[in-house]
């Protein structure tokens, strides 16, 4: 189709014709604004509807990725000037009012709140577009540009407008997904890790009901505290090498920084990603005002009514924490948890207490190491510990309170798939770490080389580990710059077809095995209950099991319901 035009509410669109993994032809448009671009006097603000042209735009390349890292390699990227974008796949365009609507599936990338992207070189649509279904994958403000807070109320910062912008994202759907073939009343948000946090938060706010219908929470929660900012105009003057104090000048400073200038600044913020310490950039909670997302904890919204009552699927990975030695790698001075004190999450307010943080943490040796010391020599049980104490267990309570408070039903799972397709595993486990991200990075730049690199990453020496890596069920939804090609009918493409017929079926029917089909082992994936907890195992067959992770679980739940305050 030569000439593939769509109008929307904002003009008109000129598509183009793609192919996905198996041959199958879908549509794509790309690099449409949701809200105006975030630059002059609405930096830093809560985003606005966008303006409309006159002429057809081109839709056929993808635009510029929100400032920030790039998520492998550190580089600046990014452009305000319209990184407010999103890109819409589908497989027909409605000519009349006679085809059927689609479901359809909005994806929120993670990245820490400070890095990430919609770009297909990550999150390619060529696994998921196998099904009929209507894909949106945006793009949101990261780090300081989206998640300044400042608490003067004359400069109208209050923080989160990175998850404003994914409710402008959503009202765009609702507004004009139906030009693409899809059902605006059939919306499934989904993401993993920060992506994971933000369906979780949009979950809980009372202004986005509506906007989307089902939601699928990977590998992240807003109850994770790794997932939640503060009030940070001090750590912004900090970064940026500031002397000044009062907020309205650091502000008036910070304006007027260019993009890259700002990430430069806030790349002086050493992570040191301990349970212990809040982070400065991501969401917080708002004063009540017109726009504002969040005005309570989600640990009080989840405490006292849950989050919407809508189907969800939520699960995590069988050991998140092995993304702790990628990121150990990455930041080599990254500190090593002999002291499990700064293990403890904050938001225990334990650590005004050292006698009784020293007790916790003495408790929490004796769960993940017994006899044994922390050390390099019992890394497994580390990666244990911090998979735990970063994911795990809020996804669980998550998982909990949502049964307590919905009668909507919540799917359960845990991925235990180690297979060809786990590269995070592959990036974080592997002995020549250096080598492999410089062929990772030769691979985004020749793609000549692609076999090759993937074949010596694949060759590499590695240690033995079982378990699956936080963001590894990644490459079995989508495709990237380093996956190889997946042929049809091999072990990957079943790994990969398990992953998005389970997805898909739950897009468009609301609950992920409607029927019986030999791909997903013809197993009955039923809804949990606060009686009866059953996890989906993801393995390389498929089983329901129970009492996940329970010893480890228990210990957590115990602590947190003497310790919490809500």
């Amino acid at each position: 189709m030569s000439n593939l035009i769509v109008e929307i509410d904002q003009g008109k669109l000129k598509g183009c014709e793609a192919k996905d993994y198996h041959g199958g032809k879908f549509f794509k448009f790309l690099n449409i604004p949701y809200a105006k671009a975030p630059i002059g006097d609405l930096r830093f603000k809560a985003p606005q509807p966008p303006d409309s042209w006159d002429n057809v735009r081109d839709a056929t390349k993808e635009g510029p990725e929100c400032p920030s890292g790039d998520m492998y390699f550190t580089y600046f990227i990014g452009n305000e000037d319209n990184c407010l974008n999103l890109n819409v796949y589908t497989k027909e365009i409605p000519k009349d009012d006679s085809l059927t609507k689609k479901p359809v599936m909005v994806w929120i990338h993670g990245g820490a709140f400070t890095t990430g992207s919609n770009k297909s070189d990550m999150y390619g649509p060529d696994y998921l577009m196998t099904q009929d279904i209507v894909l949106v994958t945006i793009n949101y403000r990261l780090g300081i540009l989206g998640f300044s807070s400042f608490k003067d109320k004359s400069l109208d910062v209050p923080g989160n407008a990175g998850l404003k912008d994914m409710r402008m994202a959503l009202k765009w759907v609702q507004n004009n997904i139906e030009k693409f073939g899809g059902n605006k009343n059939n919306v499934t948000l989904f993401g993993e890790s920060a992506g994971a946090a933000s369906v979780h938060y949009l979950m809980l706010s009372p202004t986005t009901k509506g906007l989307f219908h089902k939601a699928i929470i990977q590998s992240g929660s807003a109850l994770n505290n790794w997932s939640w900012g503060k009030n940070n105009s001090a750590e912004i003057a900090k970064v940026m090498n500031y002397k000044e104090t009062d907020e309205k000048t650091i502000f008036e400073k910070l304006k007027k920084e260019s993009a890259k200038s700002i990430y430069n600044g806030q790349r002086n913020h050493k992570e040191d990603f301990l349970a212990s310490k809040i982070r400065p950039f991501g969401p917080v909670v708002e004063p009540p005002s017109d726009h504002a997302i969040l005005t309570q904890s989600p640990h009080e919204l989840m405490q006292n009514e849950g989050a919407h009552k809508i189907p969800v699927i939520i699960g995590y990975n069988s050991k998140e924490g092995i993304f702790f030695e990628l990121v150990r790698r990455t930041y080599p001075d990254l500190q090593f948890p002999h002291d499990l004190e700064h293990d403890i999450p904050f938001e225990l307010e334990l650590h005004n207490d050292k006698e009784k943080a020293k007790e916790v943490a003495e408790k929490m040796k004796k769960l993940y190491f017994g006899d044994e010391q922390c050390s390099e020599d019992t890394i497994e049980k580390v990666y244990l510990l911090k998979g735990d104490v970063n994911f795990v267990h809020s996804i669980q309570r998550t998982i909990k309170l949502q049964l307590k408070h919905s009668d909507q039903p919540v799917y359960t799972y845990r991925m235990s798939l180690n297979g060809p397709l786990n590269y995070f595993h592959r990036f974080a486990l592997c002995k020549n770490f250096k080598m492999t991200i410089f062929f990772t990075f030769l691979s985004k730049v020749s793609p000549i080389m692609r076999n090759y690199i993937l074949n010596t990453i694949k060759n590499t020496p590695k240690k033995d580990l079982e378990g699956v890596a936080h963001a590894d069920d990644l490459f079995h939804l989508f495709s990237t710059f380093f996956t190889p090609s997946i042929q049809k009918g091999s072990q990957e493409d079943l790994y990969i077809q398990r992953f998005v017929k389970l997805w898909t079926n739950f897009a468009r029917y609301g609950e992920p095995t409607p029927h019986d089909d030999e791909t997903l082992n013809s197993v009955k994936w039923i809804p949990s209950s606060l009686d009866n907890i059953q996890f989906l195992d993801i393995g390389p067959e498929l089983s329901l099991i129970e009492n996940v992770d329970k010893e480890r679980i228990q210990f957590w739940d115990q602590l947190y319901d003497e310790h919490l305050k809500v």
